[in-house]
C-alpha cells in the first residue's frame, strides 16, 4: 500500500526484541528502514521479514549511506522485499551484538518505495588556472530503488563559469562534471550543482551538496558534507612585486 508507518522505539534490555505485525497484500513491495547510528543512538541494528509461519523473507544488518556523516560506520539497516502473498507478516528489530538500554533508541521506517535521490560534490573546494578546466565529481545517493537517470548541471553560474550539461546514466552512482573558469580572480566563488530527474510523472530538482571524500579506520568510507562549493580561477605564472625594503 502506499501507507507511510514511522516507529520511535527502544531496544530497552539486552537480547530484546522488537515485533511489528501488519497485514500485506501478494506483490505489494515493503521498505524497512532504521536510523539509530545517524542519530547518535548506539544500537547496531539488524532488522528481518517473516511471513506468518516464520519464514525469512529478508534480512538487513549493515546498510552503507555515503551521507551519513563521520559518525556511523554505517550500522544502521534497510531492506525492499515484495510479498509472496497476502496475509500476515512481521518485522523483528534487534541490536546485532544483543545489547539494550534505555539509550538504546531507533526510528523504522515501513513504506512502499519511496523513491527518491541526493547529491554529493567532491570535493568541496578546488583551484583552478586561469581559462582551463578543473573537474569535480558527483555522486548520487539513490534511495529506494530509484534508478532513473539524473541530468547535471552548473545552476546560474559566476561570469566566466561554464560547464556543459551531462548525465547520470540509468542505475550509475558517480560521474565526473568538467567545469571552465575564468580569467584570474582576486576571491574563491560559490558554485552550485544541481540535479533533475523524472520519478514517476514528476520532474524532481536537488542541489548537490559539497563535500569531501573521507576514508575512517581505514575501512568506513563517508561524504562528508561542506558548507560551500569553492572555487578560484588563479594564474600560475603571477609574481607579486618586490616589497620596498
Amino acid at each position: 500500500s502506499s501507507d507511510l508507518i514511522i516507529v520511535n522505539g527502544r531496544i530497552d534490555k539486552p537480547d530484546d526484541w522488537d515485533v511489528f505485525k501488519f497485514s500485506g497484500k501478494s506483490n505489494d513491495t515493503l521498505v524497512a528502514e532504521v536510523q539509530a547510528r545517524r542519530l547518535d543512538s548506539p544500537l547496531d541494528s539488524v532488522i528481518k521479514l517473516t511471513d506468518a509461519t516464520g519464514n525469512l523473507l529478508a534480512f538487513s544488518d549493515d546498510h552503507e549511506d555515503l551521507g551519513a556523516g563521520v559518525n556511523t560506520h554505517h550500522a544502521d539497516s534497510w531492506f525492499m522485499a515484495r510479498l509472496p502473498a497476502d496475509g500476515a507478516y512481521f518485522v523483528h528489530i534487534g541490536d546485532t551484538a544483543r545489547q539494550g538500554g534505555k539509550e538504546y533508541a531507533y526510528r523504522l521506517r515501513l513504506s512502499a518505495p519511496q523513491p527518491d535521490f541526493e547529491l554529493r560534490v567532491v570535493p568541496s573546494s578546488v583551484r583552478i588556472r586561469t581559462n582551463t578546466t578543473t573537474v569535480v565529481i558527483v555522486y548520487a545517493l539513490r534511495k529506494d530503488g530509484f534508478t532513473n537517470s539524473i541530468k547535471l548541471e552548473l545552476k546560474d553560474p559566476p561570469a566566466g563559469f561554464s560547464s556543459i550539461p551531462i548525465k547520470l546514466a540509468a542505475g550509475q552512482n558517480n560521474i565526473t562534471l568538467t567545469i571552465k573558469g575564468p580569467g584570474p580572480m582576486k576571491a574563491p566563488v560559490s558554485l552550485s550543482v544541481v540535479g533533475s530527474a523524472k520519478i514517476g510523472e514528476k520532474e524532481i530538482a536537488h542541489k548537490a551538496v559539497p563535500a569531501d571524500d573521507r576514508m575512517q579506520a581505514f575501512l568506513w568510507r563517508h561524504l562528508v558534507p561542506a558548507a560551500e562549493l569553492k572555487v578560484l580561477a588563479f594564474d600560475p605564472a603571477y609574481e607579486p612585486p618586490p616589497q620596498r625594503v
